[in-house]
């Protein structure tokens, strides 16, 4: 065990790797330039297909989707054909500051994404007071009298809610300045925190890069290709540096022999998927009739977000979020209904892959497939199946890979989980496909977003006593909240991420050179 220290960790939610190695390179995120000279750093990678609606939660329990339980906000309620929404409290593993917090560290813990509200901690939290797509529709904090004081000494998030459909330049241009502000809000937040109080361990979280990624990615590939003249500019490497900004402001106030963890949780790149056309592919598989129930949720939304006004729909968050948890629901009984009677059917997942159930025997109350070689026939047949699918547009495979859950997963919420996770060929958008066994399925994303996850991932380390290099090997998200936790002498218990060993071994890390 390392000895004990102090650390400071920043999180750029959902920041693009290669965006960042690029734009450090250029001199554009001098910040994160200087610290890669002088840090341990490498590449970290998320678990397969579930990456998206898992990476916090494994991120900060150190453990996998099968023990923790989450892999969307919307998930199948075991026993029934009915989906529920996600929350925090539902996650079946602590998070890693509850153990440091235990162990008497003094912890601040700020805006982490996907994670509950720890009371009695030693220390602080702020949740959900500015990130994309918060869980709650308001700040909420311990000690709970934090969360008066932050309002009104800061207010409340700038940007809110940060999807819609066809924006206009200009609120392109109000977006962004939205996003830039609430990074200096953050800034501002971070900076009167961290000097509340000599922290053990203060580990907060940006989620400007999450909205920017899925709003501006098409305005960062027109600039990209045609130059300024093309558009209003590159809003996304606007977030970029802004961010690259504010941890330098944050970093500057650490002292000498504080340890300073920068990370990321995912990446980034253009949102092309096959969610649309899934469902229907597996109907006609099967040969169950389609049935196309409206989908009431997507309309109510939509019509939010493109005709009611920011601050609007800021004042309006947290009947809204009643108001769409009412829709969902109501939704969801037409869904249910369907789904007991086919043998196999898409689970709602994020866009990065495809979700699978099998109508298991057993499992589900009205099974139609047994377990052992029905169901392993089934799960063969709908692989080779759909390995056979391919984009009109292209000429090119529809889908890469159909992965088994269970060889990925494991621990006692494995049945919380899709059977089968399908990764779509993402090079292209999917909208026209075909196979010899289903003729051709047409389909339109209904999402607003022209960016979406990819799932590798940066982290930065440095420390007084820490040799600088890049590592060889490729970390695992899960792996983050041991190293931390580590780095403050303690050890987590029953986890299946294991600290860095090159950020704990001093001057003997054993890393390549810069």
């Amino acid at each position: 065990m390392t000895r004990k220290t102090r650390l400071l960790a920043i999180g750029l939610d959902a920041a693009e790797p290669s965006l960042m190695r690029r734009w450090m390179a250029s001199g554009e995120l001098p910040v994160l330039a200087r610290l890669q000279e002088r840090a341990v750093w490498g590449r970290t990678t998320n678990e397969p297909g579930l990456y998206t609606g898992a990476v916090w939660p494994t991120i900060f329990t150190g453990v996998s989707a099968g023990r923790h339980g989450c892999y969307y906000y919307r998930q199948i309620v075991n026993g029934s054909y009915q989906t529920a929404q996600f929350l925090p409290n539902d996650l079946k593993h602590p998070p890693f500051w509850r153990t440091v917090s235990d162990a008497g560290r003094r912890v601040a813990i700020v805006d982490v994404p996907k994670s509950m509200l720890t009371e009695g901690l030693n220390g602080i939290q702020v949740v959900d007071w500015g990130l994309h797509d918060p869980t709650f529709p308001s700040v909420r904090c311990w000690p709970p009298d934090l969360a008066d004081d932050i309002t009104r000494r800061f207010g409340i998030d700038p940007v809110g809610q940060c999807d819609a459909a066809d924006r206009t330049p200009a609120q392109y241009q109000d977006l962004r300045a939205r996003i830039l502000a609430r990074i200096d809000h953050k800034v501002s937040l971070l900076e009167h925190l961290l000097q509340q109080d000599r922290w053990d361990l203060f580990l907060a979280v940006f989620g400007d890069s999450h909205c920017a990624g899925h709003q501006f990615w098409h305005l960062h590939a027109r600039e990209g290709l045609q130059g300024s003249a093309s558009g209003p500019g590159d809003f996304l490497k606007d977030v970029y540096m802004a961010l690259d900004r504010a941890v330098g402001r944050i970093i500057d106030l650490a002292d000498a022999d504080t340890a300073v963890m920068v990370f990321t949780s995912h990446g980034f790149g253009p949102h092309n998927d096959a969610t649309a056309v899934l469902d229907e592919i597996l109907r006609r598989l099967e040969g169950t009739p389609g049935i196309h129930w409206p989908n009431v949720t997507h309309a109510v939304r939509s019509v939010y977000r493109s005709f009611l006004p920011v601050d609007l729909r800021t004042r309006l968050r947290p009947l809204a979020a009643r108001v769409f948890d009412s829709v969902e629901r109501i939704d969801d009984l037409s869904g249910a209904r369907d789904r007991r009677s086919r043998k196999c059917f898409m689970l709602p997942s994020n866009d990065n892959c495809g979700n699978i159930r099998v109508n298991l025997v057993g499992r589900e109350p009205h099974g139609r497939v047994g377990r052992g070689a029905e169901f392993e026939a089934l799960c063969d047949s709908l692989a080779e199946s759909l390995l056979e699918i391919v984009n009109l547009e292209t000429g090119e495979p529809v889908v890469t890979e159909v992965l088994r859950t269970a060889d990925h997963y494991n621990g006692d919420h494995l049945d919380d989980l899709p059977d089968l996770i399908v990764r779509y060929n993402r090079e292209a958008p999917i909208r026209r496909v075909h196979s010899a066994k289903i003729g051709e399925v047409e389909g339109q994303s209904a999402s607003c977003r022209t960016g979406d996850h990819r799932p590798e991932g940066l982290f930065f380390v440095t420390r007084p006593d820490l040799r600088p290099g890049a590592l060889n090997d490729t970390v695992r998200a899960m792996d983050l909240a041991p190293t931390m936790a580590a780095l403050l002498g303690v050890e987590l218990p029953n986890i299946d991420g294991r600290p860095i060993a090159a950020v704990l071994h001093g001057n003997e890390s054993p890393v390549a050179g810069p």
